[in-house]
């Protein structure tokens, strides 16, 4: 895999957040987003300062390509995520990750929380959630995170340099291990009202630290939504060669 440069990999970094926020100054974010894929609910694979709605369950399964190393044969893996909130600004979840490859081990589950923060202010940068998602492969590492009306910071700990990989972040190839620390932001636009009825479709972009994710996804007030996405080249090549194309749906009730 060819291997950025530090001056080409900063630019390339200020070059992502200057995009993304121009694209969440003007979006808003979506009320009650699907969950993502690593689990919370939120963007495509950036959490958002949201959280399932009080009392009700969300379900999501998402499929992509990835390329086996050393074989380069073709395989796909699914992520199968669930999602509830016993109460309002909380919410609890659970993803596993299927790989179709028959001699595989399935991917350890992901384990998730989010809680919403009290407010800091009026309009978007107000909104603020503190979440946790725990690998529970004792090799990989977890990650907790902050996020301010789409735009978050990540923090990856525990893990086995050498054997572990993050779920935000790049990896670091000199040190063996993912980034310590990760920059997270998400939008989508338009926002779907509450209350609203009928079908809407959304835009969605997101950066978890490793890729770019571009999207959109097709909902309906009566709780359930389709999407597609792609995403930028990965830096878990050694792990995992993803293809670039997501396909997901959900439902919640």
């Amino acid at each position: 895999m060819a291997i950025l440069t530090n001056h080409h990999r900063y630019a390339f970094f200020l070059h992502v957040i200057v995009l993304l926020a121009l694209f969440t100054g003007c979006c808003q974010t979506v009320q009650g987003a699907g969950l993502t894929l690593q689990g919370p609910s939120g963007f495509i694979q950036v959490p958002s300062h949201r959280t399932v709605r009080a009392k009700e369950i969300e379900l999501a399964a998402h499929t992509r390509m990835y390329k086996v190393p050393v074989t380069s044969k073709d395989a796909s893996l699914t992520n199968m995520a669930f999602a509830f909130s016993p109460f309002r600004d909380f919410e609890i979840g659970f993803q596993k990750m299927m790989d179709s490859r028959n001699t595989a081990n399935d991917p350890d589950p992901l384990i998730n929380f989010k809680v919403r923060l009290p407010t800091i202010g009026s309009g978007e940068l107000a909104e603020v959630a503190f979440g946790a998602v725990f690998d529970t492969n004792p090799n990989n590492y977890h990650t907790m995170y902050l996020t301010i009306g789409g735009f978050g910071l990540g923090w990856n700990f525990g893990g086995n340099p050498g054997f572990g990989m993050a779920n935000y972040g790049g990896y670091d190839r000199n040190k063996k291990e993912p980034q310590s620390l990760c920059l997270l932001i998400g939008a989508s636009y338009p926002e779907r009202l509450p209350g609203e009825r009928g079908y809407r479709g959304q835009l969605m972009l997101d950066y978890n630290g490793d890729v770019i994710s571009a999207g959109w996804r097709y909902s309906s007030h009566r709780g359930f939504w389709v999407d597609a996405a792609v995403h930028s080249k990965s830096n878990y090549t050694d792990f995992y060669d993803y293809r670039p194309l997501i396909l997901g749906l959900g439902a919640n009730f």
